[in-house]
Parts: C-alpha cells; structure tokens; sequence
C-alpha cells in the first residue's frame, strides 16, 4: 500500500516541515472553508450537508470551521447568499441608453451587449441561486423576499427607463418584461445545467435580444394616424 494512503483510502494528515512550512493567513483559510461549503451545499443541499463533509472538502479537521463561522446556518449566508446579494448590488445595467439609440441595428447591439452579459453572469450564479431559492425553506421564502423581490423590481424600474416613450412596448408593466427576462435567462441556464451540457450564453442572448427587440422598436400605427389626420385636415 502507498505510503501516501490510509487502510480506508484518505490521505493522512501533512508531516510537519521543519522551518519551511507555509501558513496560510485567517482570510485565506476562511475562503478556502467557503469555497468547500459551496461545493458540498451544491452537491447536498443545505440539509444534506454536514459540517464533517465540508471539513473533508476543505483538508481540514471540523473543529477548524467553528473557528471561523459560529453555525451552518452562518457558514451557508457566507457561502450561498452573500455572494448572490453582491452580485445583484453590482450588477450593471445598460438599458439606459436604448432610448438615445436612432437605428435598429444600435438598439439590437445595446440589447445583445446587455443578455450576453446577463445569461453569463446566470450561468456562474444559477448553482447558489437554486440553493438559496431551493435547497433550504427557511432561507428560501426569506431570500425571495429580501432579495429577489427588489432585484425584480431594480430592473423593472430600469426596463421602464430603457423602453421609449413611443416604443411598441411602452404599454407593457415593466415589472412583467422584467420578470419575463429574468424568468427566460435562469431557465434556459436551468435547462443547460441540468442536461449536463455547456451554456452557449453567447447564442441564447442573441436570441434573447432579438426577441425583445420588437418591444423597443418605436410604434409608428399612432404616429401615422396622427400624421394622416392632420394632413387630411390642411388638404
């Protein structure tokens, strides 16, 4: 048997280096717990998860993780929903300035800048997210709440700013585009994830983009109906 390996197959513990050993800073090693309990939430869910697991994840002993983080409750807002609240505070939105745009080609690349963006910045998240939405009903129903119900309405109030006034989809709730691209992006990061197939957020924001275009495109049935009553009207 290699000396490398115990009777049940885990490594034993690092001998000790004499003068040479390399210590890892309190930071460091609280990231490194943070990352193992992400990977152990996202493989157990929150109840399925033990702290034993994500020493084991992590190469350390458990006792090691309550130095840092008082509970698992504690450990997962660190890990899960911490991340997932930075992310929605800064995250960019461009929609402003569809309105200023003059051509149709413009206003497509703003909308096909802003998806691909967007469906990528789905993908990286969409594992933490369905933990935060899912995999816990204490923190999922308060997670909504606190934190996807103003993101929805953020971008309900930014797609209200990025739609003209004289848009096809000036009549729309913003809140329902809103929800609808949101709803649209996560799902088809959803069904990629759950194929166990790469994401091609490239491809699905382009069609995402071009399927909202419309909805951007200034109406011209009004406008026409003016301009011909009051050129009628002159005659």
């Amino acid at each position: 048997m290699p000396p490398s390996q115990t009777r049940r197959g885990a490594k034993p513990p690092r001998p000790a280096k004499t003068g040479t050993q390399t210590r890892i800073s309190s930071s460091e090693r609280r990231e490194s717990i943070l990352q193992a309990a992400r990977a152990v939430f996202i493989r157990q869910g929150f109840s399925g998860a033990r702290t034993k697991d994500i020493a084991a994840e992590a190469g350390i002993n458990e006792a090691l993780i309550y130095r840092h983080f008082g509970s698992k409750n504690e450990l997962f807002d660190s890990a899960v929903i911490e991340p997932l609240e930075r992310w929605m505070s800064t995250y960019r939105h461009i929609g402003e300035a569809i309105p200023r745009t003059t051509k149709s080609e413009d206003r497509l690349a703003l909308l096909q800048r802003t998806t691909i963006e967007f469906m990528h910045e789905i993908e990286r998240v969409l594992p933490l997210l369905g933990i935060a939405l899912f995999a816990s009903e204490g923190h999922g129903g308060e997670f909504y709440r606190k934190r996807i119900v103003p993101l929805i309405d953020r971008w309900a109030e930014r797609t209200r700013l990025s739609i003209a006034p004289n848009a096809r989809g000036a009549d729309l709730d913003p809140r329902f585009l809103a929800m609808t691209g949101l709803g649209i992006s996560i799902f088809m990061a959803a069904d990629a994830y759950f194929r166990g197939e790469p994401f091609d957020y490239v491809k699905a924001g382009i069609g995402h983009a071009r399927l909202m275009l419309p909805m951007f495109e200034p109406d011209a049935g009004p406008t026409a109906k003016k301009g011909g009553a009051g050129r009628k009207s002159d005659a």
